[in-house]
């Protein structure tokens, strides 16, 4: 610690301490406001969604679950909708055979998805 002998040297000390801490409380809420921006529901959901990007095999993934979600969910609303026995069949029907297909060509879906969101369309 500094070898503080006159008053004048202590004011000068208390002066340069009050400077580093205003300083210090500036950054302090810089770094506050930039946390409350990036915990912003859109900044959250913009963050993780480029972070999907950078997860190898994550999209196939995440593909094959929504698209099978939207197919049980076509076929559950038929499944148990009011109904005769026939519609509750081929909601059964469409679940499992959709099912059955998405397995076997996932592949195919997947390129198709892919073309679709491709940002270099080509215009005929």
């Amino acid at each position: 610690m500094n070898d503080l002998k006159t008053s004048e040297d202590i004011r000068k000390r208390i002066a340069e301490l009050e400077a580093q801490t205003g300083n210090m409380e500036i950054e302090l809420k810089r770094k506050f406001s930039v946390t409350v921006d990036s915990l912003s529901p859109g900044n959250l959901l913009k963050n993780t969604l480029s972070g999907l990007n950078e997860t190898p095999g994550l999209k196939s993934a995440l593909f094959s679950t929504i698209l099978n979600l939207g197919l049980s969910f076509t076929g559950g609303r038929m499944l148990f909708s009011k109904g005769g026995i026939a519609k509750k069949a081929a909601g059964v029907a469409l679940e499992l055979g959709a099912g059955k297909l998405l397995s076997k060509n996932i592949n195919i879906l997947k390129r198709f998805a892919a073309n679709l969101f491709t940002k270099d369309k080509k215009v005929a």
